[in-house]
């Protein structure tokens, strides 16, 4: 399918080339799958072998689940067909960005992209030049072909970044409003910093009655975190505390019996032994310990300020990208065959 209908010089023989694309699912031989075309972007061919080296994987996988039964033949060749457009759709639009960078004469630095493969070799083969050499014999890669991905690689990431800078302000305004939009996402729900003794099943003779010995030191005054100590099977070294955000534990982080009782503790309050069911059907027994509670609480704009900031900028660079690729697009000429 054209997306433009102004065919450039040059473009006739490649698509020639286009008629030997094998459809998904098709066993195609060797020299199809090295000759066929699965795009053309302007003047420039998509070769098939580009898109398979990005889904050949998968599709492999894909085989293996169809083999095992797990799926039908006509659900892989849906997934071989849905992942290879993908592919083909981000190669679209990497070549597109390409060929802007050559449009515009911009000309970044051989020594950048030097820099840059330098940069590959050691976070990928930990500098070994060698390692990268006889990888890339094992995928079938040259490294002439692999050079050049690095510096496409580069080239794009480069042209998106100048794009952005050039388009993307966040204005104070459109803090403020997303602030207003979004208030409920910025809500602290009530919390209460809890501590517990927990007396699991198994962990004494009678679980029961090591609990009512701890309620009764409990209640005569013993300092919580050191009953905790000795008696929990929860956080025993931590003195019972929730072990989650320095612990503060919110409704949603407990068992919905404990909430219930946890939530209507005041600071400085025990409650009494909780009894309740294990998953294997036993008995375990909780006393809770509420040191402080906070309300639910709208968190203030001036402390998530940066946080939207970053939100907004993601989200209007992703606009502005689309809006930049849909432009080349409409000014490029665009055949597929897959």
């Amino acid at each position: 399918m054209a997306e433009m209908r102004t065919l450039p010089a040059g473009v006739a023989l490649l698509l020639l080339l286009a008629w030997s694309v094998p459809q998904a699912g098709a066993e195609a031989a060797a020299p199809s799958i090295n000759n066929g075309v699965a795009a053309v972007v302007n003047n420039e061919a998509i070769t098939l072998i580009e898109v398979l080296r990005q889904t050949s994987m998968e599709e492999d996988d894909l085989k293996a689940q169809m083999q095992a039964g797990r799926i039908t033949d006509e659900e892989r060749k849906q997934r071989i067909r849905q992942r290879r457009k993908t592919v083909l759709d981000s190669l679209i639009e990497t070549q597109l960005i390409l060929q802007e960078y050559k449009t515009k004469g911009y000309s970044f630095p051989d020594y950048f992209f030097d820099r840059e493969e330098r940069q590959r070799i050691r976070d990928q083969f930990g500098g070994d030049r060698q390692a990268l050499v006889k990888t890339l014999e094992e995928r079938g890669v040259t490294y002439a072909e692999w050079r050049k991905t690095v510096r496409d690689t580069f080239i794009v990431q480069q042209m998106r970044l100048i794009n952005a800078k050039r388009f993307i302000t966040i204005s104070p305004h459109m803090i403020e409003a997303y602030y207003q939009e979004h208030v409920r996402d910025f809500l602290q729900p009530d919390r209460v910093k809890l501590r517990m003794i927990y007396v699991a099943p198994g962990s004494s003779p009678n679980a029961e009655a090591t609990a009512r010995e701890a309620l009764g030191a409990v209640e005569q005054g013993v300092d919580f975190s050191s009953l905790a100590q000795r008696y929990s099977d929860y956080n025993k070294t931590g003195g019972g505390l929730f072990q989650d955000n320095n612990g503060w534990a919110e409704r949603e982080a407990l068992r919905t019996e404990l909430a219930e009782v946890a939530f209507k503790l005041r600071p400085g309050q025990s409650s009494g032994i909780i009894t309740l069911p294990t998953a294997d059907g036993q008995t375990a027994c909780y006393i809770l310990h509420v040191e402080e509670v906070k309300k639910a609480t709208v968190t203030p704009l001036a402390s998530i300020r940066d946080a939207i900031e970053s939100t907004l900028v993601a989200k209007e660079n992703e606009k502005v990208q689309q809006e930049w690729i849909d432009r080349l697009r409409r000014g490029a000429y665009i055949e597929r065959f897959l």
